[in-house]
């Protein structure tokens, strides 16, 4: 395989807890993915407080979860979201190329994602502003760890030709594509979700396309089967992987956003690889009904018709009769994805309205 897989933690909403993080690290460590990016929309360290210094803490927390990456063989990545930065680049720049070099020096960070997504432009011209950001990012990269082969990815503010972009973040500039990939340098990687936020598919045609515009292979942010958003927060994601097609060596990399389910969203998780091995859908869906059978007891062929209510319609679909039902199903399991089903019916995981792309 030719395209590299991995996991971005890139969804708004409650974030994994450590020991959720570490299992879905050792669990795509055996799937066939290479690297995991730490950048979850609501730790306010790396977002709302990104340009504030770690707490002793949150460097303790992070070294931790870098060394266990490596101990699975995952690459350790990070993500930060860097706001507001345009409007002060000699102030902001500086603390920026300092959160790189700590990534780099003290983290052993493999991957770098620096996230211009759900920001609203500060000027007319800013895609020339997050070009020349990426470059300098690049430049220091290179000048200070010339041997560290690090990963440099760059998600800008318009990531898909989706409409929902320019409604939520304002009309994008007609010349932003051509701003941000003039000059900029070539082994900066570009996130691109496909041609919708929520792409349904995606094809070696449409990569192809975004590849000639962008002028590099694009690296895929996956929005499926990530479940943060208005509506897609009233379902649990655990259908395989479907309709990407032919994106060995046409994609540079492919990321998936998971679910805020940490033990569910790794049924999903599980078939992308298959679809790089041109397997059928068929081997798909075995593979998903032998991951649910390990999380629920061998009682899959129980639970699938209330799974695939959940993943088709959402709970707004599911009756009283049917909760109930489901309940009882799961009542004599003790595993971590029933509590996840339970906790989901009860409303635990909440949609936060930080989400403007729902």
């Amino acid at each position: 395989m030719i395209t590299s897989l991995g996991i971005i933690e890139g969804y708004y909403g409650r974030i994994y807890t450590e020991a959720e993080r570490q299992s879905l690290i050792s669990f795509i460590s055996d799937t066939g993915y290479s690297y995991y990016i730490y950048a979850p929309k609501n730790d306010c360290s790396l977002r709302l407080k990104w340009d504030d210094k770690f707490s002793k803490e949150k460097i303790d927390f992070l070294k931790r979860l870098s060394l266990y990456c490596k101990n699975n063989s995952i690459e350790f990545g990070i993500g930060i979201s860097p706001l507001a930065i345009t409007s002060d680049l000699k102030k902001y720049l500086p603390i920026l190329l300092n959160k790189v070099d700590f990534f780099v020096k003290e983290l052993k960070t493999k991957v770098i994602a620096i996230l211009f997504d759900d920001i609203k432009l500060y000027t007319d011209d800013e895609g020339i502003h997050q070009k020349e950001i990426m470059n300098k990012i690049a430049s220091y990269l290179a000048s200070n760890f010339p041997s560290t082969n690090v990963r440099l990815a760059f998600c800008p503010t318009y990531y898909s030709f989706d409409p929902i972009l320019d409604k939520c973040f304002g009309k994008r500039p007609s010349s932003y594509f051509q701003e941000i990939t003039k000059n900029l340098n070539k082994d900066v990687e570009i996130f691109w979700t496909g041609n919708k936020v929520l792409s349904k598919e995606i094809t070696d045609k449409d990569i192809n396309s975004i590849n000639s515009l962008l002028g590099r292979k694009v690296t895929i942010w996956d929005n499926y089967p990530v479940n943060d958003g208005k509506f897609i927060c009233k379902h649990i994601y655990t259908k395989e992987f479907k309709n990407r097609i032919a994106l060995d060596g046409v994609a540079f990399s492919h990321a998936v956003n998971p679910m805020l389910e940490a033990e569910l969203t790794k049924v999903a998780i599980a078939t992308l690889p298959l679809c790089y091995k041109n397997e059928s859908n068929e081997k798909k869906q075995q593979l998903r009904h032998s991951l649910l059978d390990s999380m629920f007891n061998n009682k899959a062929d129980l639970l699938i018709k209330y799974l695939d209510v959940l993943n088709d319609e959402g709970i707004d679909a599911f009756t009283d009769k049917m909760k109930e039902e489901l309940k009882t199903l799961l009542s004599n399991i003790n595993t971590k994805a029933k509590h996840e089903i339970l906790d989901f019916l009860s409303g635990v995981y909440k949609f936060d309205p930080a989400c403007l792309t729902s």
